[in-house]
């Protein structure tokens, strides 16, 4: 196990990520990569094109996503790994979930529109898929010279409050983590850090989430420990969870999420890829 190098958490071009799912791959094997999967938003496309090549470049490619979901009005995501990706249950909910995307995007375009000309015009013909996200806005302004960064135009236009939110009536946390378990796999908080709430509510949504049946959270996202990265763990542990890893790589100018860029798993914890239906 000396050369194990996981990342459980990233993204291709099927989603919102900039590599297609054969360069993720290739940079995978650039960074000495083993174990890794490719988590696009509420699709498993990204996996399931990648899959061939990983085989052939030796990398364990494990099946993921990440869906969005929902707890008290606080829009959370839920990583599913390990799972059949042709269950109809995850299917259906990861093709409903695309569906609320679409209807966000042409709302968002309805008010992107009062200031200047339809962005959609600029991000479909560059979709590689049928999912879209907030983050394709966000390029979209970039490239029209409207914001210079990614953190400007959410800043500006595209979080809550901004002139081109729209909000989601994402499904119920313990909703996806059934899809998950319907399809066979491991349900595991992404990036709990993030979520904009006091330690009391976070221990409560990890409660609710844990007694949904869900089974891990992830609790390294950086390079280098961290406090963040203690406190998971520590709530990995307190609420028998096991621990995953993942730098929800997008793209290889975010240097600070560079692909496989993960400190060790802190001990006391219970790995997730223990649980694999496979283990490493």
């Amino acid at each position: 196990m000396s050369d194990f190098k996981a990342d459980f958490h990233c993204h291709t071009h099927i989603s919102d990520g900039s590599l297609s799912p054969e360069a993720l791959i290739s940079l995978a094997k650039e960074r000495r990569v083993t174990h890794l999967s490719i988590t696009d938003h509420d699709t498993t496309l990204g996996y399931e094109l990648a899959k061939p090549f990983a085989d052939e470049q030796g990398i364990t490619l494990i099946s993921g996503t990440e869906i969005s979901c929902q707890w008290q009005g606080h829009t959370i995501h839920v990583v599913g790994l390990d799972v059949d990706v042709i269950n109809s249950d995850l299917q259906n909910g990861l093709k409903m979930n695309r569906v609320k995307r679409w209807l966000r995007a042409f709302e968002m375009d309805t008010k992107a529109q009062k200031r200047f000309p339809s962005l959609l015009t600029d991000i479909l013909p560059k979709l590689e898929s049928g999912m879209i996200g907030r983050n394709h806005f966000a390029h979209a302004l970039i490239e029209r010279g409207i914001v210079n960064d990614q953190p400007k135009a959410f800043d500006r236009y595209l979080k809550k409050g901004r002139p081109l939110y729209a909000p989601v009536d994402w499904p119920d946390i313990t909703e996806v983590v059934e899809w998950i378990l319907s399809a066979g796999g491991i349900a595991v908080i992404a990036h709990p850090h993030i979520y904009k709430m006091g330690a009391n509510k976070l221990n409560k949504m990890i409660e609710t989430f844990r007694d949904a049946g869900g089974q891990a959270i992830e609790v390294v996202n950086q390079p280098r420990v961290c406090s963040d990265q203690m406190g998971m763990a520590d709530r990995a542990k307190r609420f028998g969870l096991y621990a995953s890893l993942g730098s929800d790589f997008h793209r290889p100018e975010q240097s600070w999420r560079g692909l496989g860029w993960l400190s060790p798993m802190p001990n006391g914890v219970d790995p997730v890829w223990n649980h694999f239906k496979s283990p490493v």
